[in-house]
């Protein structure tokens, strides 16, 4: 893989790219020009109308709180569908945006989310509000004469979030368009227990303080620096809440913000200044996460009657649980959602390329292409005969041998789960040790075993990140660790293709009470360099479910499953398949004090680790191969 030198370019130089686009849009969507200039890029089809701006609007909710939006709508009598588009990073951003969908002929709605820029609230505390205030929107415009009864949504990360939430039982939406977003955010916050802590704190230093700050750079301009004694893990097996999780879950919004003493008894919508920050030590508990319906959407697919059209990448921090709400709106929804329902995965992170050496068609503009796609609102909301009635229900990019694929479900019914075995004599430690990889089962074979030190972590070498550099990244730093035990296969004869969820079964035996396991998978190109392709990690205590936690006994053999979410690439001839196996990725993941929530917050212990890898214990990678005559 030839990776191109900006991939590896220090995160600071990453961030102030993101800041100068961002400025660069600002200023252009000053200008007369840029509507016209966006439109070719995107390849819209031709404008039809002029149009008006009506900004600021304030429009009441339930609780007497106005919220701020701008309407931008064609200049000509008559009623028009409505696109609605909630944010809480600044409708000022997205002007030009509602032009571009005024002139193909409709009212583009764009609003503030709740204490965000123009609208009024106290304090913004993400996700909490966005359902009412969203229900609340979608009355008011229900009730205006310009209004048809038709209504699409339109949006990425955040803003495609604001869109599931009411989408369900929404009797006026006849398609959405949720982009790298997901409604279940505790998939996005945790993977196998373990909180995914840069892309959580980070974001919340950023964008939980929208009520004081003024654009969205203060997100993609922020480079984190993280202390030597953060992001370290040691909570009891239970927190000490007055209610249980499921308890907790079935309260009102209102009830849910005082019972956690985020806002007082009389005031229950007027949350404490510090809201945010006591709401991120909750999720210390992914038990918790799971019960909030604000961040999960289990009980709701089936009221969703309206086709969505998704939009992720193999790199996004979202990647897992947007396969999920494609998984359940082809197998819940009603119709048309459930025929209708589009998934498109690229090589992509969260709105940028996560693989660098991927196809002109598939870079970074064709992303925002796809993100833009007016064509498919036309087919839904006015029954414009399109391309959309011949999009595949899902469209793949296959890293590897670069190229886009149609297919007709996930996982691929063609698919055959093949075991990879780990091998070696007990020296796998760095990728100058002896282990291997094959799918020949191990017979009497040594132990691995390694330290885990919670104060000198294995860093973060790119993944499905946000907030830190993510995508693929060259691993050598990692793989010269005697932490980082590393399995490696021959190099391969014929192309070999791997689309679809990965597992590992990893027999370990830890002398912690608690602990992590983590694993990765990764391409070594015929020049030896070893690039990343998906990973995941395993909290001991949550290896029976996040609502049976449980601690170790010292020294006990223990099958755990990781979970390393997905990917799509076809390993070439010369190439060889690498697993890397440690117990911390930080900062992506929380890192494990080894204590077993004894001894306080500031608790750390070493851990020694034992991998085994024989005919008793067949640790094992599960790679989802796809045949090669199809």
């Amino acid at each position: 893989m030839k990776v191109k030198e900006s991939r590896l370019k220090p995160l600071a130089a990453k961030r102030k790219y993101f800041a100068i686009l961002l400025a660069a849009v600002l200023v252009f969507s000053a200008t007369s020009s840029c509507t016209r200039v966006m439109a070719h890029v995107l390849k819209l089809t031709p404008k039809e109308n002029k149009v008006t701006v009506a900004k600021n609007v304030m429009i009441p909710m339930r609780d007497g709180v106005r919220l701020a939006m701008d309407l931008y709508k064609p200049r000509k009598d008559g009623k028009f569908p409505v696109v609605l588009c909630r944010l809480p990073y600044g409708k000022d951003l997205l002007g030009e945006m509602g032009r571009l969908f005024a002139q193909r002929g409709y009212i583009f709605i764009i609003q503030d989310c709740r204490a965000t820029f123009h609208s009024e609230g106290d304090v913004f505390i993400p996700f909490v509000s966005d359902e009412p205030d969203g229900r609340d929107t979608l009355k008011w415009i229900s009730d205006q004469p310009w209004f048809n009864g038709s209504m699409a949504m339109w949006g990425a990360s955040y803003f495609g979030y604001t869109q599931w939430v009411i989408a369900d039982n929404n009797p006026y939406l006849k398609c959405f368009h949720p982009q790298i977003t997901t409604p279940n955010l505790y998939q996005a916050i945790f993977t196998g227990g373990a909180f995914h802590y840069a892309l959580a704190t980070g974001w919340s230093q950023g964008v939980g303080k929208q009520h004081k700050a003024s654009a969205l750079s203060i997100v993609v301009s922020k480079s984190p620096k993280f202390k030597k004694d953060e992001g370290i893990f040691n909570m009891p097996l239970q927190p000490e809440f007055k209610y249980s999780f499921e308890e907790l879950g079935a309260m009102s919004i209102e009830d849910l913000s005082v019972a956690l003493g985020l806002a007082p008894k009389d005031a229950p919508t007027r949350p404490y200044p510090d809201a945010v920050e006591k709401m991120i030590k909750l999720f210390s508990y992914p038990g918790f996460a799971c019960q909030l319906r604000v961040f999960n959407y289990f009980d709701r697919y089936q009221d969703v009657k309206a086709p969505a059209f998704l939009i992720s990448g193999w790199y996004d921090i979202f990647l897992e649980a947007q396969l999920g709400d494609f998984v359940q709106m082809k197998k819940r929804a009603p119709e048309p959602a459930r025929t209708g329902t589009r998934l498109v995965v690229g090589p992509w992170g969260h709105a940028d390329l996560g693989y660098p050496e991927a196809g002109k068609d598939a870079r970074t503009m064709e992303l925002f292409r796809k993100m833009f796609d007016i064509e498919w609102y036309d087919y839904w909301v006015k029954g414009v005969k399109n391309q959309t009635a011949d999009m595949a229900p899902l469209k793949i990019y296959v890293m590897g041998k670069n190229l886009w694929r149609n297919e007709n479900e996930w996982p691929l019914a063609r698919t055959r789960y093949t075991s990879y075995y780990l091998h070696g004599q007990g020296h796998a430690g760095s990728a100058a040790g002896d282990g291997k990889i094959s799918i020949d089962a191990p017979g009497f074979e040594s132990t691995d075993e390694f330290s885990y030190d919670p104060l000198d972590p294995v860093p973060s070498m790119g993944g499905n990140n946000l907030i830190i550099e993510g995508g693929a990244m060259d691993q050598k730093g990692v793989e010269e660790r005697k932490d980082v035990l590393v399995f490696t296969s021959a190099a391969l004869n014929q192309e070999l293709e791997v689309t679809g969820p990965i597992r590992m079964r990893l027999f370990a035996a830890s002398s912690a009470t608690d602990t992590d396991f983590t694993a990765k998978l990764c391409v070594v190109k015929a020049n030896g360099q070893s690039f990343n392709l998906a990973d995941g990690i395993i909290r001991a205590r949550y290896r029976h479910g996040y609502d049976k936690p449980e601690l170790l006994k010292p020294g006990a053999v223990i099958e755990y499953e990781l979970n390393m979410w997905a990917t799509s690439y076809a390993f070439q001839a010369g190439e060889k398949i690498r697993i890397q196996v440690s117990s911390s990725n930080f900062p992506r993941f929380d890192r494990n004090s080894n204590c077993g929530g004894a001894g306080g917050e500031g608790c750390v212990k070493k851990a020694y680790q034992t991998i085994y890898h024989d005919q008793k214990h067949p640790s094992r990678v599960i790679l989802p191969v796809i045949p090669g005559n199809y």
